[in-house]
C-alpha cells in the first residue's frame, strides 16, 4: 500500500511541475524584419501587445529611421506599447552597427528633438524610468538597413524615475521593419 501511495504522489508532483504555466517566452533573436520586440522588466518577460481605446488603436511596435537633417538618415527610434499601459522606448543618435552606450543625462523629448541615446520604461501607472549618466545600459545594433527598413539588435539598461526608484530591463531584443509599421 505504501509503494502505491509513493508512486501516486510522485506522479502527481511530476504532472503539476510539467503542467505549470511558465508564462511568455522572449521572442527569438532574428534579423529579418519580423516586427518582434521583447525584454525582461525586473526579471519578468514583457512583450508589447498594443493599446486600444474608443478613439485610437496604438500598435505594439512603432519606430524606424529618423532624419538628422534634410539630407541624411542618422537616428533610430523604437516605441512599444502594451494593453496594460506599459511602454519601452529606445532612441539612438546613430545608425552605425555595434554597441551604443546609454550613459548620458538626457530628456527624451527636448525642444529640438535631439536627445542623447536613451532607454525609457513607463510602467502601468505611467511612472517614467529613464537612463542617465548614473543609470546606464547598452543597445547593440546588429542590423540597420535603410534600404529594407530592417533594424535589429539587443538591449539592456537600468533606469530610474524622478524619485530614485530603479527598474532593470534585461535580455531585450528587437527585429523591426520600419517600412511595414
Amino acid at each position: 500500500m505504501k509503494k502505491t501511495n509513493l508512486y501516486t504522489t510522485a506522479l502527481v508532483a511530476l504532472l503539476l511541475i510539467w503542467g505549470c504555466d511558465k508564462g511568455p517566452e522572449l521572442t527569438p533573436l532574428t534579423q529579418e524584419g519580423k516586427n518582434t520586440f521583447s525584454c525582461k522588466v525586473n526579471g519578468k518577460v514583457w512583450i508589447p501587445d498594443g493599446r486600444g481605446s474608443i478613439f485610437v488603436n496604438i500598435p505594439p511596435i512603432d519606430g524606424g529611421f529618423f532624419r538628422g537633417d534634410q539630407y541624411s538618415i542618422s537616428k533610430i527610434w523604437i516605441s512599444t506599447y502594451s494593453s496594460d499601459n506599459q511602454e519601452v522606448h529606445l532612441f539612438l543618435e546613430t545608425i552605425d552597427v555595434g554597441p551604443k552606450n546609454l550613459d548620458r543625462k538626457t530628456h527624451p523629448y527636448g525642444a529640438s528633438f535631439q536627445p542623447s541615446n536613451y532607454g525609457l520604461y513607463r510602467n502601468s501607472q505611467q511612472k517614467e524610468f529613464i537612463t542617465s549618466n548614473i543609470n546606464t545600459g547598452t543597445i547593440t545594433l546588429i542590423k540597420a538597413d535603410t534600404l529594407t527598413g530592417i533594424i535589429s539588435g539587443t538591449f539592456e539598461f537600468t533606469a530610474a524615475n524622478s524619485s530614485g526608484n530603479v527598474t532593470k530591463i534585461t535580455d531585450g531584443r528587437f527585429d523591426i521593419n520600419s517600412k511595414t509599421l
